[in-house]
């Protein structure tokens, strides 16, 4: 609804109940603590326009001055154009004790020294860190370790792929608090080995109703999700997403060539859904085109690629794939004014 680990973010995921924001902390060529998920700034920023000649605009090769020059939210939508990448003690101000937060140790690979320097900076915030729940984590168990060794007192957790193997797991619960595992790659039995071994289990990113209830029922203690408002409304009896118009996301063919999401009118009025979007999970935007309408009960193929058009068929005239065909993904369906319409996911 917002772009990625930005102020507008996580303000709006305060204001839609969220108990924890999840965000991740990289290390600038000057050795400052940023906000940011990837470790290349080409997807989230401006950098290929302001720093033309620098690909491949790896984050640890700006300064923190270089950084604040960048426009991290117009990618997303021309509204949240003046964005900026965050400090992690901006981030901690911005926070307060209005919500907790999981920081991701991102790729301290890319970083080194990345779990050293959070902890320094973490003991300069001693009343932060008294007032506001604090998890950290990261897919790089040292990372994890050596971050434990220096703060013992902060709960940490390990996020994973796929559920790590039973010794694994009985070694992991000495110290560690919970598992992230990738939702798309959870299965009941790995669900059950992490409760039986008394370490908590929120999987990642857990994105639709369907997948939602399917979570619950396996025990999860927490989900990271892109939705909170409409995760929180079903958790309390809600049965669809909040600001359904009729018009829902029936199915996602993610194979190319040929990809398309299948809309489905299943109200009893035709709906004109003329600049309405879907966005995928790492939040690309596929814009319907004007004069689409669907009649009661009819549908609507948006393919991501070039093609023919007729009045149930729209191309977005794509040069690459969108939806994720190794894993699964999945959609949101906005109106033209950003209000959610519905939410669908797919595993394979």
């Amino acid at each position: 609804m917002a772009p990625e680990n930005t102020a507008a973010a996580f303000d709006l995921a305060i204001a839609e109940g969220a108990d924890y924001i999840e965000t991740d902390v990289q290390l600038s060529a000057d050795g400052e603590l940023v906000i940011i998920h990837d470790v290349t700034l080409a997807r989230t920023t401006d950098a290929r326009l302001a720093f033309s000649d620098r690909a491949p605009w790896n984050v640890h090769d700006f300064t923190l001055a270089e950084l604040r020059k960048l426009d991290a939210g117009g990618w997303y939508g021309a509204e949240f154009t003046g964005q900026h990448i965050l400090t992690l003690d901006e981030l901690l101000d911005l926070l307060g004790d209005r919500v907790g937060l999981n920081l991701e140790l991102k790729s301290p690979a890319v970083n080194p020294g990345l779990a050293a320097a959070v902890v320094a900076r973490l003991r300069t915030r001693r009343e932060w860190l008294e007032a506001t729940p604090l998890i950290v984590g990261s897919f790089d168990e040292q990372a994890v370790r050596d971050f434990h060794a220096q703060l013992p007192d902060v709960p940490v957790s390990l996020i994973t792929y796929d559920v790590p193997a039973g010794g694994k797991l009985t070694d992991l619960a000495g110290w560690i608090f919970s598992v992230n595992p990738d939702v798309r790659r959870l299965r009941p039995e790995g669900a059950a080995r992490v409760i039986e071994a008394g370490l908590a289990l929120v999987p990642w990113t857990v994105d639709s109703p369907e997948l939602w209830r399917w979570a619950v029922d396996l025990g999860v203690d927490g989900m990271i999700t892109n939705y909170p408002y409409a995760l929180k409304d079903m958790l309390h009896g809600g049965d669809r997403v909040p600001g359904a118009a009729g018009v829902v996301i029936e199915d996602i063919r993610c194979h190319s060539p040929g990809e398309h999401v299948v809309l489905r009118n299943v109200s009893d009025q035709p709906v004109d859904v003329s600049d309405w979007y879907l966005r995928n999970q790492a939040s690309d935007r596929i814009v319907v085109g004007d004069g689409y309408v669907i009649p009661p009960g009819g549908l609507l193929r948006v393919h991501t690629g070039p093609g023919d058009d007729d009045a149930a068929t729209y191309h977005n005239a794509r040069t690459a794939a969108v939806w994720n065909s190794t894993y699964g993904d999945s959609a949101g369906l906005h109106r033209a004014d950003g209000t959610l319409v519905d939410l669908y996911a797919y595993v394979i």
